[in-house]
């Protein structure tokens, strides 16, 4: 088996933003007088990032592909005639375009690696996962994974949380992540969206519990699925 080398890949199409680049350049440069100027100061602020970001997206899939070939876990044939794994190839590779959080970019890397395993989620739920990522922020994907299992994230991350006996999900947050404190607004408004979407089970932060409370897994079934979708697999 022959692997994809990693100096000749392009992406599968050409991402949305790259268009639209394309059709704001055209516009720009039937600016009167000004046009072609414009249209060269705005190729030079725009290019080499978007160049930089392509590359970089390219290489991360190369070599998680040829890292599934490696293991014998997929075939190439087996990936060109996986209509689910291209069609998320191709929505998580525009997604990685127009992003730069490293949480979000290994993010839609491992839901690219995911789609490829064998018991792949449905083309439906695929779907929807992959808006999830193109909605979501940073903290969206920190609050699921810390909601999971807060005791579990704490092992994982060396984290020691209070013996609390009594008090509300916000203090685990601000305990966990101390660049949220004072930021009530800010994540009461990404775990109201969790809500929304039914990756958590609770609506709202203002409950008074006990420790044990405190400290519960928060997550639906189908929020767990979501971040198996978007984290490394096991292989």
């Amino acid at each position: 088996m022959s692997k994809i080398d990693r100096d000749l890949v392009d992406p599968p199409v050409e991402p949305e933003f790259e268009k639209a680049h394309r059709v704001t350049k055209a516009a720009v440069s039937a600016v009167p007088v000004l046009g072609g100027a414009l249209a060269e100061a705005f190729n030079a602020l725009i290019e080499p990032p978007m160049a930089r970001r392509r590359t970089e997206w390219m290489v991360q899939v190369t070599e998680a592909i040829n890292e599934l070939y490696d293991k014998g876990i997929v075939t190439e044939p087996d990936l060109q005639e996986n209509e689910k794994f291209f069609t998320t190839l191709v929505h998580a590779s525009n997604s990685a375009i127009r992003n730069h959080e490293d949480e979000k970019l290994n993010a839609l890397r491992n839901a690219v690696i995911n789609s490829a395993l064998p018991g792949a989620p449905s083309d439906t739920m695929q779907q929807l996962f992959l808006n999830l990522i193109d909605s979501c922020t940073s903290w969206h994907i920190a609050l699921l994974k810390l909601f999971q299992g807060p005791n579990q994230w704490a092992v994982e991350h060396n984290h020691q949380f209070p013996n609390w006996s009594t008090g509300g999900i916000s203090s685990v947050i601000e305990h966990a992540y101390p660049q949220l404190q004072n930021q009530k607004p800010l994540y009461q408004l990404v775990w109201n969206e969790l809500y929304r979407n039914g990756l958590f089970s609770t609506d709202g932060l203002g409950t008074t519990m006990s420790g044990d409370g405190m400290l519960a897994k928060r997550t639906t079934p189908i929020g767990d699925a979501f971040v198996e979708f978007i984290s490394e697999p096991n292989l």
